[in-house]
Formats: structure tokens, C-alpha cells, sequence
């Protein structure tokens, strides 16, 4: 992993943007496709305010208790869900530029104001309680076109991973939201994070030249 990397998940998430209002909204249908999920590969760091996070809300990092008997909801029924609660939290949470230090943010549920992180971790609470299994709702750290930061949160259906995202009122196959993807929670458990898309496969890549052996 690059110092650079390191450096921008200790710096913390800063999120772009404000949140994206319930008007026009174009959703985007997805197929059983190659490349509908999010391609997964080692572990990777989760971000300190996530770890923080779990400390603060410890309920929100635990695995499933009874995930055998836990089933996705119904196609369209699961796609209505995931655009009802997209809306509502985009909504209800006024943005707010919070500070990214390590020591002083804070990521929280059901905030009146806050920023990417609120958002995504607002939207993974309610779909829980709705009866979403919890393995199948996972934080995701993205690069905006700007390479800034965001968190954003995917739902992975049988047919494909979707986002809910602040900046966007639609709910999006992940390949269409023109993200680069960075690491993302483990469908395992919720506490631990690996590495995904172009990023994840240039990690695995360049392991072996990176591990020099003492002269």
C-alpha cells in the first residue's frame, strides 16, 4: 500500500459535494453481468473514523447473529427499499463540512446535519432495521473524479452491488457512478475492510516487487 494511500485514510474522508435532493430521479436498471460486483482482493486498512465508529456504536460493527436465516428482500420490492431510504436520509440530513482530523471527527447515525460518512452509515442503520442482512450493506471508501475522499454505501443484490450516495438521488449500478473504488467493509464481518476495483487488483499486483528482501 502507498504512502500515499496510508496518508489519505489517517488524514481521514473528506466527502464532496452536498447532499442530492429527491426531484428528478433516473434510475438505472441492473443485469446479472460480468462486472455487476465489485471485484474484491486482500485486506485492507479501514479508516480510523470508522474504527472510531464502532468504539462510539458498537451495535452497528456486529456480524449478523442469525445470518443463515437472513434472505435479501424480493427484487423489486428490494430496489423500492433501497430508493425509499436513499431519499429519506438525503433529505433529512442538511450537509455540513465536518473536520477530518482522526481526533475530531466523528461519524454518526441520524444526525440533523453532517457530512458523506453521516449519510452512508445513516442509510446502512435504517436498511438493517428494515431486515436487510447486514452482510450484504458495506461502506465503501471512494475517489471522486476530483480524488477527493467519500464514503458511500453498497447493496449487494442478487443481481448486482448498488449505491446509495449523498451526491446522487438515484440508486446506481456501481460501475456507473464513476467512482474509483478503494476499499470496501467484508461481507464476513462488518469490522474488517478489503481492498477492491482497479485499486485492489494493482495492490495484489505490485505485492511481490514491493517486498524487498535486506541487502
Amino acid at each position: 500500500m502507498s504512502w500515499i494511500f496510508r496518508s489519505f485514510l489517517a488524514a481521514g474522508l473528506a466527502c464532496a459535494g452536498a447532499a442530492a435532493k429527491a426531484d428528478t430521479i433516473v434510475e438505472t436498471p441492473s443485469t446479472a453481468v460480468a462486472g455487476s460486483f465489485i471485484s474484491e482482493y486482500d485486506n485492507a486498512l479501514a479508516p480510523l473514523q470508522f474504527v472510531k465508529f464502532c468504539m462510539n456504536y458498537g451495535a452497528e460493527c456486529e456480524q449478523d447473529a442469525t445470518a443463515d436465516q437472513q434472505t435479501l428482500p424480493s427484487g423489486e420490492r428490494a430496489r423500492d427499499m433501497l430508493r425509499e431510504v436513499n431519499r429519506a436520509v438525503n433529505d433529512a440530513i442538511t450537509p455540513m463540512k465536518k473536520p477530518t482530523s482522526p481526533m475530531l471527527a466523528h461519524w454518526t447515525v441520524s444526525p440533523d446535519a453532517g457530512d458523506c460518512n453521516d449519510y452512508a452509515v445513516t442509510k446502512r442503520h435504517r436498511l438493517i432495521a428494515m431486515g436487510w442482512p447486514r452482510s450484504a450493506l458495506r461502506l465503501a471508501v471512494v475517489l471522486t473524479e476530483g480524488g477527493q475522499g467519500h464514503l458511500v454505501l453498497v447493496a449487494r443484490m442478487s443481481d448486482g452491488d448498488m449505491v446509495l450516495d449523498n451526491l446522487s438521488s438515484s440508486v446506481r449500478p456501481w460501475s456507473t457512478a464513476g467512482y474509483q473504488w478503494i476499499s470496501m467493509q467484508s461481507g464476513s464481518n462488518p469490522r474488517f475492510w478489503v481492498a477492491i476495483g482497479e485499486h485492489g487488483a494493482h495492490l495484489r499486483a505490485s505485492r511481490p516487487a514491493s517486498v524487498r528482501t535486506p541487502s
